[in-house]
């Protein structure tokens, strides 16, 4: 279902998962001459969120009870799930990046109390066209008294091909993803600096989209899921080689 308006729209829920790892300092992403000449076209893709633009972002039909909302709030994308009720929500671009690219965006759920002892994950996800392959980089909540950063590699949706947990996370802060010669790398940024959190081992070639995402979920003990509020903003597309719409 195409969005009709920017003001509000729900989503539907379900489950997912996240992941980091090791800290290490990433190079600059490097355009070539065909990507400087890209850039204009790239950069216009980048996205403030003062307005919902349907020709570029559309909501993810999931099969699910619970429902989540979309809402902007001064200009902010703003994710929330309801109490209570297993829930995911899922915006995904209209547009698709064929080669190397370099993208970001700000996340923030400073405003809610007690998450870390909530069960959640929130971020962005790389998606080919098929689900053939998702890259998916999160914060995470786990019911412990800090966010963690988390990602994962899945085939076909669910099937995990790797996985990873890294280091406290902030509650508002950066998600960065540089493709580059087929390596898909997760970064954040920390005291001014960047830093790789994790370069997945299986390259991928393919087009891929963009999704922001947030899920929660029960755990094993009957724990209810928490009411969460996530917002994103300054998606920036930094560098590319080709943007496609799709």
């Amino acid at each position: 279902m195409r969005i009709a308006s920017y003001n509000y729209f729900k989503g539907c829920c379900c489950l997912w998962m996240v992941a980091v790892g090791l800290a290490a300092s990433f190079p600059s992403f490097a355009a070539s001459s065909e990507q400087q000449a890209n850039q204009k076209p790239c950069s216009d893709y980048s996205d403030h969120f003062d307005t919902y633009n349907p020709e570029r972002w559309q909501e993810v039909l999931l099969y699910s009870k619970a429902r989540g909302a979309i809402a902007l709030d001064n200009g902010w994308l703003t994710l929330s799930t309801p109490k209570d009720e297993p829930c995911e929500i899922q915006v995904y671009s209209l547009f698709c990046f064929e080669g190397d690219f370099d993208i970001q965006a700000d996340y923030n759920f400073s405003g809610s109390t007690g998450l870390p002892f909530c069960r959640f994950n929130t971020g962005l996800v790389m998606q080919t066209l098929g689900d053939e392959k998702s890259f998916k980089f999160y914060v995470a909540a786990a019911q412990k008294e800090d966010f963690f950063f988390r990602g994962r590699l899945d085939s076909s949706g669910e099937k995990n091909l790797e996985k990873f947990k890294g280091t406290a996370a902030p509650q508002n802060g950066v998600i960065r993803i540089v493709r580059k010669a087929g390596q898909v790398s997760f970064l954040t940024l920390q005291a001014g600096a960047w830093l790789t959190l994790h370069t997945f081992k299986e390259p991928c070639d393919e087009k891929l989209r963009v999704r922001l995402k947030l899920q929660t979920s029960d755990d094993e003990e009957g724990m209810l899921p928490c009411p969460v509020t996530v917002k994103f903003d300054n998606f920036k597309v930094n560098a590319c080689d080709k943007i496609v719409e799709e």
